[in-house]
């Protein structure tokens, strides 16, 4: 069940956004050389100790939707705890992803000196899911995390995003 409802969650926010060799750092996630328009960072190579601080268990793993490339993106998805969290790679500019009116509510945070903000999706009624985006060298990394339908505290998932992303952001290249 899990797994179904974030690869629909997944589905939604790709295909909203589609409109619209190898070097690896100490301590970061390894990257790759990629066709044009495709990301270069590949957010299934974070490692597995930088996940479990996150509260995802590695094992969980899931690499685009279903198993389908999506074009123009790299994904990959864990679960946890009556939490998710999914990291999207692309080639698009920031200031697409934040011109895309399928989101909303975009905040500014403080994530390492990077320019980062939080944002959420326009059709999340629910309030379960909190994106936080920035810049990484040439791609646009967004970390979806989320609550199961039921587990979303009084404060919503943005905080949750906010952690996580503080606690993944070291491991994605500049």
């Amino acid at each position: 069940m899990r797994s179904w409802g974030v690869a629909v969650l997944v589905v939604a926010s790709v295909v909203g956004l589609a409109g619209c060799g190898s070097t690896s750092v100490e301590g970061q996630a390894e990257t790759t050389r990629s066709e044009a328009g495709e990301p270069i960072f590949d957010p299934c190579s974070i490692p597995d100790e930088v996940l479990r601080a996150a509260g995802a268990d590695p094992a969980t793993e899931s690499r685009d939707i279903l198993g389908v490339k999506q074009p123009g993106w790299k994904l990959c998805d864990w679960g946890g705890d009556g939490t998710a969290i999914t990291v999207f790679a692309t080639a698009q500019a920031l200031s697409e992803i934040q011109a895309n009116d399928r989101f909303t509510s975009f905040m500014s945070i403080d994530l390492d000196d990077r320019e980062a903000f939080t944002f959420r999706e326009v059709t999340d009624k629910r309030n379960e899911y909190c994106d936080v985006v920035f810049a990484a060298g040439t791609d646009t990394v967004m970390i979806k995390s989320g609550y199961f339908a039921g587990r979303t505290p009084a404060e919503g998932p943005c905080p949750l995003a906010i952690r996580n992303a503080r606690i993944l952001a070291p491991s994605i290249p500049d």
